[in-house]
């Protein structure tokens, strides 16, 4: 235990090569890629709003680097390569995982109840608008 509190167990150039969460690694790097690939059909196929397949534009993509990103650092950690394949890099990548999903988890209700009355408020002041004539 005493180890995980040092900086040199972080900042180690070449980690040992004994890793053995590999399988665990390519579990959650295979979740990401499914929850990427979950909402692009969501969005597409279930989703009716225009809001919300407006805002559930930019997760696929995110969730799909995450995993990307995961799957190459194994691939590094895997390869022995020097200063690629350190801890701080898993550590940086799982806090700010972490930090965009909490995030995203309280803002997202907000964001959308914002965006909806905008929209709401918008279709009912434009019935005073004139319209445009079509020629």
């Amino acid at each position: 235990m005493d180890k995980f509190l040092t900086f040199k167990f972080y900042f180690t150039i070449r980690p040992d090569s004994d890793f053995q969460y590999t399988k665990l690694t390519l579990a959650l790097t295979l979740l990401l890629f499914l929850i990427s690939i979950t909402i692009r059909i969501y969005k597409k196929k279930y989703a009716k709003d225009d809001i919300l397949k407006k805002m559930l534009k930019r997760y696929p993509g995110r969730f799909f680097w995450f995993g990307l990103i995961l799957l190459s650092l194994l691939l590094f950690r895997e390869a022995g390569i020097p200063i690629l394949s350190m801890r701080i890099w898993w550590v940086l990548l799982f806090i700010y995982m972490a930090y965009w999903i909490i995030k995203t988890c309280i803002t997202f209700k907000k964001e959308y109840k914002f965006r909806s009355n905008q929209a709401y408020h918008h279709d009912a002041m434009s019935k005073y608008l004139p319209k445009k004539k079509k020629k």
